[in-house]
């Protein structure tokens, strides 16, 4: 099954609470790249226990490709900016879900 978390992140759930976080892969243009099948290519970011610990995970990656270098002070209002965005989302995974 995959969880769609926005254009760019999404979340694979296989056997065995294995979770893994994928994102597209973008040309210079913007435009997602294709491989030789012209099936969109996916970078695999990593494995996790449960769809919160993927989607936490998101959340941080998402911070970091849309700044090469913040402060601290600014990370952490952009994380509290997503959190919020996706707190409803989180509370409904609790551990281990």
């Amino acid at each position: 099954m995959i969880i769609k978390i926005n254009e760019d992140y999404q979340i694979k759930i296989e056997s065995h609470n294995n979770h893994t976080l994928l994102k597209f892969v973008r040309d210079d243009s913007g435009a997602i790249k294709l491989d030789k099948d012209n099936l969109p290519v996916m970078k695999q970011l990593g494995f996790y226990p449960s769809v919160r610990h993927a989607l936490n995970a998101a959340i941080h990656f998402m911070i970091r490709d849309n700044n090469d270098v913040m402060e601290l002070s600014q990370y952490l209002d952009e994380l509290d900016h997503l959190e919020g965005q996706f707190k409803p989302v989180l509370e409904r995974f609790k551990e281990g879900d």
